[in-house]
This record gives C-alpha cells, sequence and structure tokens, in this order.
C-alpha cells in the first residue's frame, strides 16, 4: 500500500512537470508558425518559466522532506531492533516465571530495593537467602525497604479494604484485618533488624515508612526490576538492567524512598535469638514506632514469632528450619 502511494505521488509530480512542459511546447510551436503576435510570445515565455521554477522547487522540496523521514524512520526502525535484539525490550511474567526470576536474583544481587505494603515475603524469603549469600560470597549486601507506615491505622485500613474488595470469596485476603497488616508491617521491620545485628558487617539496611498505598510491588535488584501484583498468579514485569528503562526507576524508587519517613536503624535495641515481648516493644520505641495498647502481648508476640517465620507465604512452605524459639513472653 505504501508503495503504490509513493508511485502514485510521483506520478502526480511528473504530471505537473509535463503539463508545464506542454505549455513550452505548445507556445513556442505557435510562435513558429507566427499564430502568436509580435511580442505575445515573450509575454507567455515568462509565466511559463515562473510556472516551470515553481513545479522544480515543489518537487525538489518534497524530496528533501522525503529523504528526511525515510532517514528518520531508518533510525527509529534500526533502534527498535537494537531493543529487541539485545533482549531489553520489558518482559511480560506470570507465574513461575516470576518465581524464577526473583529466585536468580536472590542468588546473585548485591543490592536489593524493595517498594511495597507490608514485605510479607522478603521477611521470609528473599532478605534471609540474601544474607546466606551474602556470607558464602563474603560479599555486602544494600538491602532498602519502603513500607506501609505501620502507625498510621486510616492508612492501613484503606490497604486492607482494598484488598479485601479485590480477593475472590474463600480467599485468605478476605479475612484481612487492619491490625493484621500493621503486625505484617512490624514483623518486617523487626525481621530486617534482627538480620542487621547479627550481620551488621555484611549487611547496608535502610527502612523508610510510607503514607501511600499501591498495588503493584517493585523489586529492584542489581540485574532486573521486577514489578508485581499481589502474588505471582497475577501477571507481572521484568525489565533488565541493559534496559533504556531501569536507570530511571531505579533513580524514582530510590528517590521515593528517601521521601518517606526513615528509621533510625542505628538506635535499634539488641535483639535475643528470640525475641522477648519486652525486647520486641523496647525496639519500636526505639525506633520512634512505639506499639501502642492496641497491641496485646499476645499480638507482640505474633510480630516476634512472624518476623523468623521463614515460610514462603505463597507456597506454603519451609524455606530452611524456623529458629527455635523457647519463648517469646
Amino acid at each position: 500500500m505504501t508503495t503504490v502511494l509513493a508511485r502514485l505521488r510521483g506520478a502526480l509530480t511528473n504530471l505537473d512537470l509535463g503539463v508545464v512542459l506542454l505549455v513550452a511546447a505548445a507556445v513556442s510551436v505557435l510562435d513558429l508558425l507566427e499564430v502568436l503576435k509580435d511580442g505575445q510570445s515573450d509575454k507567455l515565455i515568462l509565466p511559463v518559466l515562473a510556472l516551470l521554477a515553481f513545479v522544480w522547487i515543489r518537487d525538489r522540496s518534497r524530496q528533501g522532506r522525503m529523504a528526511d523521514q525515510v532517514a528518520a524512520l531508518a533510525r527509529t526502525t534500526d533502534g527498535m531492533w537494537r531493543v529487541l535484539a539485545s533482549g531489553d525490550s520489558v518482559k511480560s511474567l506470570s507465574g513461575a516465571a516470576i518465581t524464577r526470576v526473583l529466585a536468580e536474583a536472590r542468588a546473585g544481587s548485591d543490592m536489593w530495593l524493595f517498594k511495597g505494603g507490608t514485605g510479607t515475603y522478603i521477611r521470609a524469603v528473599t532478605l534471609p537467602e540474601c544474607i546466606e549469600r551474602a556470607k558464602r560470597g563474603r560479599s555486602r549486601l544494600r538491602f532498602l525497604l519502603e513500607l506501609l507506615d505501620p502507625t498510621d491505622e486510616a492508612l492501613c485500613a484503606s490497604y486492607t479494604e482494598l484488598h479485601r474488595n479485590l480477593s475472590q470469596d474463600g480467599s485468605e485476603e478476605k479475612g484481612w484485618t487492619s491490625l493484621g497488616t500493621r503486625k505484617d508491617v512490624y514483623a518486617t521491620i523487626l525481621s530486617a533488624c534482627w538480620y542487621h545485628q547479627r550481620n551488621s558487617q555484611l549487611l547496608d539496611l535502610k527502612i523508610g515508612l510510607s503514607n501511600t498505598i499501591s498495588l503493584f510491588r517493585c523489586d529492584l535488584t542489581s540485574h532486573h526490576l521486577v514489578i508485581t501484583q499481589r502474588g505471582p498468579e497475577f501477571p507481572g514485569l521484568a525489565i533488565p538492567r541493559t534496559s533504556p528503562h531501569y536507570n530511571p526507576w531505579y533513580v524514582e524508587l530510590e528517590n521515593s524512598l528517601n521521601q518517606t519517613r526513615l528509621l533510625p536503624i542505628h538506635r535499634a535495641t539488641p535483639l535475643s535469638a528470640a525475641p522477648t515481648v519486652a525486647e520486641t516493644r523496647d525496639l519500636f520505641v526505639a525506633l520512634g514506632i512505639p506499639l501502642t495498647d492496641e497491641f496485646t502481648d499476645a499480638d507482640v508476640a505474633d510480630i516476634a514469632r512472624g518476623a523468623l517465620n521463614r515460610v514462603d507465604p505463597y507456597r506454603g512452605r519451609v524455606q530452611v528450619p524456623v529458629p527455635r524459639t523457647a519463648s517469646v513472653t
């Protein structure tokens, strides 16, 4: 279709030029046959030459624009081809593909930047496995977390309600409560502090508390940015580091973290192998996010247990033996 249109435009351009030449020839013939009076041919030749010049200039202009368009198209096509050929395109993921990409990242990334809600998967799977890899390789690990602010009751209630409304009947999310959401966030914070105290020479930790909610979770590693939703059963995206989209997202996520309420990790109070209720309460007081009277000792005990529970929330299986907790009361 494009070729036909191009040929048609070329034919019309040639037709313009042909008409001008035909008029010029006709004037010349009439002049030779002395049909025209003296001086009339001279008067006609000038407009014909002007028309001929106009057609020629317009044709050159068209050719110049066409050359520019072809060059631009070539550059665009070449750029698109390079992106596709180098594997830099954004990839859609689902199910096992999401799990596989995240597992590969845990095996070889020295940096992890998470932005999401409660960070349940982060504390149960990602952080422990990344710590173990850093220990084996004797390398440093930069771990950045942006979580919901558990002290903002209205925010956590909105987050809980959003997920309840989106969940199907009979699903676990239908039973979520605002208090449960807040306990989950506290457990993730406790877990991160617990691992940091035992691996301070390996782990650079930063935790920020956000006052906004989103359906999306971002896991940015040294190799990929993985954007997921409420679990691996929902579609996700993977953006490799070689993609032109990776660095802007890196800047965006780190800037977002820096605008949150950053916790003073250096003020964290000591935690035993099995944190007690008193230790847990003291930790959050030191971090500036104390547990209110709404949290009973039983709730605090749940937070301490959940912090070190290495059960994959999406598979329901233990990743490694759970640390022995003789008592959390």
